[in-house]
């Protein structure tokens, strides 16, 4: 079910009349908890615990990275650059003279968060609202297979004898007032500049 909703929204193209939106997303205050939501979505989970040990401090060497979140240096270095290809960190590399080797040392660049969340923020309101104008102009007009292996209009569902083509189930008429109260209200929340993270339609509508 999860998979067939995040389908439904993968291919809305952006929109470009941005001066209709209002993104607040600068005004917001950017609790702990907005940085590490922001940081999951765009790096993965397991960045999460690196971030909340780097936030405020600087130029913390990647051993003692590893160290502190007890994970694999290996494992930390690649996370590390990974927040360093988002701009997340910056770093510097040294040479230590006792062990002839070179040590990064890494610190959050906490600026950007705020840049993620407007980029990532723009992104979901250019799908949320093509889908709506989609949802609205089709009112009543869906079909939904009972496992979610498809969702198609009238004419679509008629073609397919009211059957499903992934696993042959009779296809449900759907009421998508859900769907479309749903839309409006995560369009709501980023025009507020209060929606971080993916939004979900849970169940049907």
């Amino acid at each position: 079910m999860q998979e067939f909703f995040n389908h439904l929204f993968s291919s809305a193209p952006c929109l470009k009349e941005w001066d209709i939106y209002i993104i607040k997303t600068n005004k917001m205050k950017l609790t702990n908890t907005k940085i590490y939501d922001a940081v999951k979505e765009v790096v993965g989970e397991d960045s999460v615990k690196i971030i909340e040990y780097l936030k405020d401090k600087k130029n913390i060497s990647d051993f003692k990275i590893a160290d502190k979140v007890d994970r694999d240096i290996h494992e930390v270095r690649n996370i590390l650059y990974r927040l360093y290809n988002c701009n997340l960190v910056t770093y510097y590399r040294k040479k230590d003279r006792q062990k002839g080797w070179y040590i990064s040392y890494w610190t959050f660049n906490k600026k950007r968060v705020k840049e993620l969340l407007d980029k990532t923020n723009k992104e979901k309101l250019a799908k949320y609202t093509v889908r709506l104008r989609e949802e609205e102009a089709n009112v009543g007009n869906f079909y939904l297979c009972p496992n979610a292996c498809v969702r198609v209009g009238f004419e679509k569902a008629v073609d397919l004898e009211y059957r499903c083509p992934e696993c042959g189930n009779i296809l449900n008429h759907q009421d998508n007032t859900k769907t479309i109260d749903f839309l409006r209200s995560k369009i709501k929340e980023l025009q507020n500049g209060h929606a971080i993270g993916n939004g979900r339609i849970k169940g049907r509508a």
